[in-house]
């Protein structure tokens, strides 16, 4: 049987974290918004550790991957 070098449960394989987005010095977190009532869409946008969303200057949540 042949070994491998490193099984892919290893966790001293695994890559390292990502770190945590901030914004305006605030950690955010992903949250799916779906404001399709709205003409918005559905998305993941950022959520601050109070559990409001991040908002633009026109009022609109900002995509997680926008930060």
């Amino acid at each position: 049987m042949l070994k491998t070098s490193k099984s892919k449960n290893d966790p001293t394989a695994r890559g390292p974290a990502q770190q945590a987005k901030t914004f305006e010095g605030k950690k955010v977190k992903p949250a799916l918004y779906v404001g399709s009532a709205v003409g918005h869409g559905r998305y993941i946008a950022a959520q601050d550790e109070s559990g409001k969303l991040v908002t633009g200057p026109d009022g609109r949540p900002i995509a997680y991957r926008d930060i």
